[in-house]
């Protein structure tokens, strides 16, 4: 789990210092009654800056409760904005993108 997070990380710093957007990457947990156990949400921001004002907003872009599906994000996040061709290896991220209508564009604009 802590190699996801650095990895979750590395991402996350090649995306802020190399693209004029930003992303914060934040968790959440909740106690679930079912499992009788914390369960942690990981949740994806654009962060709205203004530098006039001092401040920032952010806006959520994707939330799981999987740090993969999160690497899975970042990583053809980073791929759109250099202008490689996403990989389809792994059917699962396929489908769950066609199921959520996931369009990286709209976060790059």
């Amino acid at each position: 789990m802590a190699s996801n997070i650095k990895t979750i990380k590395k991402l996350q710093l090649a995306i802020n210092m190399n693209c004029p957007f930003r992303i914060l990457y934040t968790t959440n947990q909740f106690y679930s009654v079912d499992k009788q156990m914390p369960v942690t949400k990981y949740c994806l921001r654009k962060a709205e800056l203004d530098y006039d004002a001092h401040r920032s907003s952010s806006e959520e872009i994707f939330s799981t409760y999987s740090q993969l599906q999160i690497i899975l994000y970042l990583r053809d996040l980073w791929y759109t904005w250099l202008g490689k061709e996403l990989p389809t290896d792994n059917k699962l991220w396929e489908n769950i993108k066609k199921r959520d209508n996931i369009n990286y564009k709209d976060v790059i604009k």
